[in-house]
């Protein structure tokens, strides 16, 4: 019940700033990884080795995607998890940043984990790129950013949900 609340806080700070979308998005495919290789000391991925399908699963969660359907396909990809800006997360592993890019290209395509878009340049739509933080208290929050409340049990998954429901909620804006 805490991840809906948080979530749901999430979304609805997020959709402050645009509106609220009507209908769930059809992708007819969806690619998502993580590529931390900016970072060379970015130990995120120790962590948390799972990122990348745990974020595919919360954006099917927000979206349909049928490889069938006239219409296009999405690439995700996250560059940047850090603590406070600082991409060596602590040894209990949490962070607070979660940043990257989301590509829109044309036509069908298969989901697919960690593997590079098969789409060539040429089919790119267009791109916008995610930001969500978590921040205590009564922080200013630089405009672009979601703010995620923190909450010690489902941290994570609150964070990966409202990358998530940006990815989508952004897609045709």
């Amino acid at each position: 019940m805490k991840t809906h609340s948080l979530t749901a806080l999430a979304t609805i700070l997020a959709l402050a700033a645009g509106p609220v979308l009507a209908e769930t998005e059809t992708f007819s495919g969806l690619d998502v990884k993580v590529d931390l290789s900016d970072y060379q000391n970015s130990n995120a991925l120790v962590y948390w080795p799972d990122l990348e399908h745990d974020l595919m699963l919360a954006i099917m969660e927000h979206s349909n995607i049928d490889k069938e359907a006239d219409v296009p396909k999405i690439s995700v990809t996250v560059n940047n998890v850090a603590v406070d800006g600082d991409t060596v997360l602590p040894d209990s592993g949490e962070f607070n940043q979660l940043t990257g890019t989301v590509q829109v290209f044309r036509g069908n395509g298969a989901m697919s984990v960690g593997a590079s878009s098969q789409s060539s340049p040429d089919d790119l739509l267009r791109n916008y790129f995610i930001k969500v933080t978590a921040v205590t208290g009564d922080v200013a929050v630089p405009d672009g950013w979601v703010l995620v409340p923190p909450s010690q049990d489902k941290f994570y998954t609150a964070m990966v949900d409202a990358f998530a429901m940006e990815v989508v909620d952004r897609y045709d804006n």
